[in-house]
């Protein structure tokens, strides 16, 4: 109905428009020149009769002048016949033709839509909306192919040196293992393969978490949640070391529809975006979430490390805020500097941040800076009085308080 509304008002104003100069008439029609000259003539030959009846012309006179005014007369008759505008039609005539028109707008407008268009379809989900670009794309590694990958590239990066595993053999591997075992002869117990899980994913062993997840998720059936797909689509992602497979886009799938609000959710599809040629619409995603922060969200460092490069790839200029770091030709002169001077020169953009902030205002990410920038300095009182600020210049925007009092949290 949402859509119907729109389409709806739209065809009245389409057939508004179609119709008004039909139906529209000008109440008054300004006299033509010739129309204006035929009714001189008339009257110039009534004078002509009312002075041949008072004896002021001849007779003779008077025929000979009647005869020049209705040459004259008639000639600009012709001309204003010429000059008039076309009768109206019947109104009759009018209103039958604006109804077939109104109608054949509707239902032609209607008919259209039906043969070219989609009626009925729902918003596209994420994994359709990436099958477009997949479709170009047949050789796309699965997500077994990129897990053996990163398998086979680890295998090589430790070739010559001792056994990993044998190297960080702890306490905490040794009870993964055990429990590994257990779950072997038990193999719907849920709350043990989620701890199993979960303590391969802490051990840094995705792949083998990525595993385990597809256990618990074959336990929970039809009952599994939005949040336990987005913890799979996470861990087949981690799996891959950032590749976003088809299968993690179908779980993904599910989480957007169920929850599209998520901002987890929202930093990987933004993710998947970006790898299947749909930069645009992934700067937008990514771009959403660090204005919503808060500052110190796990997917936040991760989206500034990669949105400026994401913007050039799809071409959005993207202006960064001012004192948002160093150039690079300080980053250069930082190098030949010592200690003491590198420090100065953080402490002069901070105090030239400071000063801007507090004549000019500023967005409440550059209030974070502040404060952040203010407590690794250890100048806690600076960072205090800057978190003040802040909250005053946002004390009626609920959601910049958050942050604020996120990033002040940090100073305790």
């Amino acid at each position: 109905m949402v859509f119907w509304i729109p389409v709806i008002a739209v065809t009245i104003l389409t057939i508004i428009w179609v119709l008004y100069p039909l139906l529209h008439q000008e109440k008054e029609v300004p006299a033509s020149r010739a129309s204006y000259d035929v009714q001189v003539f008339k009257d110039q030959l009534a004078e002509i009769d009312s002075d041949e009846n008072r004896a002021v012309i001849t007779p003779a006179e008077a025929q000979r002048v009647r005869v020049e005014v209705s040459r004259r007369l008639l000639a600009a008759a012709k001309a204003a016949e010429a000059e008039a505008p076309p009768p109206n039609a019947p109104r009759t005539t009018t209103y039958a033709l604006a109804a077939v028109i109104a109608i054949s707008v509707a239902l032609g407008g209607l008919g259209l839509y039906r043969t070219y268009g989609f009626p009925g379809l729902p918003d596209m989900p994420l994994s359709e909306n990436l099958a477009r670009q997949a479709a170009f794309d047949a050789d796309r590694p699965s997500q077994a192919d990129a897990e053996a990958f990163v398998a086979e590239r680890m295998a090589d990066n430790n070739a010559g040196l001792p056994d990993l595993d044998t190297l960080t053999q702890s306490r905490d591997s040794e009870l993964i293992d055990q429990l590994a075992a257990v779950l072997e002869n038990r193999p719907d117990d849920l709350e043990g393969y989620q701890m199993l899980t979960r303590a391969l994913a802490s051990a840094g062993r995705m792949i083998e978490a990525h595993a385990t997840e597809d256990k618990v998720l074959e336990i929970l059936g039809d009952s599994a949640t939005p949040l336990d797909h987005l913890e799979h689509a996470e861990l087949m992602i981690l799996a891959a070391q950032g590749y976003v497979s088809p299968k993690a886009i179908t779980a993904l799938d599910k989480v957007m529809a169920a929850i599209p609000e998520n901002p987890r959710a929202r930093y990987y599809a933004g993710l998947a975006l970006a790898q299947y040629g749909q930069p645009r619409q992934g700067y937008i995603m990514w771009n959403q979430l660090l204005q919503e922060g808060p500052e110190d969200a796990p997917w936040i460092a991760a989206i500034r490390a990669g949105i400026d490069a994401l913007a050039r790839e799809a071409g959005i200029a993207v202006n960064a805020p001012a004192l948002n770091g160093p150039s690079a030709e300080q980053v250069e002169a930082a190098g030949d500097m010592s200690d003491g001077e590198r420090s100065d020169m953080i402490r002069s953009m901070v105090t030239q941040l400071t000063e801007r902030l507090a004549n000019e205002g500023g967005s409440v990410e550059e209030w974070v800076r502040l404060i952040g920038a203010n407590s690794v300095l250890g100048e806690t009182d600076a960072a205090q009085k800057a978190l003040e600020d802040a909250k005053a210049a946002y004390a009626d925007d609920e959601a910049a308080l958050a942050r604020l009092e996120a990033a002040g949290a940090r100073l305790q």
